[in-house]
């Protein structure tokens, strides 16, 4: 999805990411905040568009630690918060965090690695609280990884000034990649005998790194959201017909209509201008955009965020994120990820279990990775099409602006901008009556 898109605008219930996080630390009383861009930045000033006194900053350097150098200069006072941009933490957590934070040098957030493998981390290991050392992506069990918030004094900028261009903190034999990261600036401190406090977090936090978390993480925050509605919320013009089956409490935006026939088994949030009628089913704890229309006795999974101007119809079954204007026809069945302006032909399916019962096995940049969440999920970047009866099979991931044609079965990963189909052999025979013996 990086090909088409920051990741940190990347939509979660249906709001830019860094959206989320900006309007929370404006909840918790921050009053400046200084936004670091770079790679499609005009998506990020565009997520960010209307929330007053944002600096934004191009950054100069490389990796996370340029990232912070470039910003440093604008902050004036003695402390200060860095959060990353594909952090996804829930408002208690930033609750806590703030009112941990101490005189320290640092005070870092971290979360318990439990079942996640350290391999794809930036860990840290912790005892009493406080940070023993630092370690990139290692081979061994540490106690956690970092969470991306930090608190800083204005002392790190000593430590900072001093960088290595290259992440040192690593296991011998392991192979950092070739620029400077922050964490090693915290481990220079440490080395230098300065204190680093651990906060530790207590629900889930989600570093998208990666599109299956990416996925989870809507997961969590579809439900996060949807919990958080106690009542209904029922917009001007707003209907809901009597013969509907509402099991839930709803968030309805104006003008949006629930039609008769259609079952709602838990909470749901829609926005304005919406559709959802003819016999549709929506499970519970589903996220659904403006002027969407959901119709035809088509069914939405639990948990399922659907993205603005999307239409679903004819019995089509979709769960996961749908981001803007996808649209699904005519008993198709999908679990994943569809980018913007996709189009799933007629009956397109994704397989999402394996006759081994396994999880699929992915490649990212040549390196393995079995997820522990949405490994038999398929992921469609931007602007991909499917031909009628494709199928697509688990795990599969396929690139922007890429044609399944109709009939192919899609076993391996497709690359952007790629057309795949079935090249059919026919033979041709005379027939008629003559050959029933008239």
């Amino acid at each position: 999805y990086n090909i088409t898109r920051q990741k940190a605008a990347l939509p979660l219930a249906n709001k830019p990411l860094i959206r989320w996080q900006a309007e929370t630390l404006r909840k918790l009383g921050v009053e400046k905040i200084i936004v670091v861009v770079g790679y499609r930045k005009q998506q990020v000033l565009t997520a960010l568009a209307g929330i007053e006194n944002i600096l934004f900053v191009d950054q100069q350097g490389s990796g996370t630690t340029g990232a912070l150098l470039s910003a440093v200069n604008h902050v004036k006072d003695d402390s200060f918060l860095l959060l990353y941009g594909d952090i996804i933490l829930t408002y208690a957590d930033y609750e806590n965090f703030m009112a941990a934070c101490s005189d320290a040098l640092c005070t870092a957030l971290v979360h318990p690695l439990a079942k996640e493998a350290p391999q794809h981390w930036m860990c840290a290991q912790v005892k009493d609280d406080t940070v023993e050392y630092v370690l990139g992506h290692p081979r061994d069990d540490v106690t956690h990884r970092f969470a991306g918030l930090f608190s800083f004094s204005g002392k790190i900028l000593s430590y900072l000034n001093h960088h290595s261009d290259i992440m040192q903190s690593v296991q011998v034999g392991m192979m950092p990649a070739d620029e400077p990261q922050l964490e090693d600036v915290i481990q220079s401190a440490i080395d230098a005998g300065e204190s680093v406090r651990a906060v530790s977090t207590t629900n889930t936090a989600f570093d998208i790194d990666k599109p299956w978390h990416y996925l989870q993480a809507s997961y969590f925050w579809s439900d996060y959201v949807c919990s958080q509605v106690d009542h209904d919320v029922i917009g001007k013009g707003a209907r809901v017909s009597d013969a509907a089956d509402i099991n839930g409490k709803l968030v309805l935006g104006d003008n949006t209509e629930i039609g008769k026939g259609v079952i709602v088994e838990g909470n749901l949030v829609v926005g304005a201008d919406a559709k959802i009628i003819q016999g549709a089913i929506l499970e519970k704890n589903v996220v659904v955009g403006d002027r969407v229309t959901i119709r035809r006795y088509s069914q939405i999974e639990h948990n399922s965020v659907i993205g603005p101007d999307c239409f679903i119809g004819h019995g089509a079954e979709v769960a996961g994120i749908l981001l803007r204007r996808v649209f699904a026809y005519h008993y198709g069945e999908f679990w994943g990820i569809i980018g913007d302006n996709g189009d799933l032909g007629a009956a397109t399916v994704c397989g999402n279990l394996r006759f081994d019962d396994q999880e699929t096995e992915h490649r990212v940049s040549g390196h393995k990775e079995t997820p522990t969440f949405g490994a038999n999920a398929a992921y469609l970047g931007d602007f991909v099409r499917t031909g009628v009866n494709a199928i697509i099979m688990p795990g599969v991931k396929v690139g922007a602006w890429s044609v399944i044609g109709a009939g192919a079965q899609v076993l391996k990963d497709v690359p952007e901008k790629t057309l795949l189909y079935v090249r059919q052999e026919l033979e041709k025979r005379a027939w008629g009556p003559e050959m029933y013996g008239w």
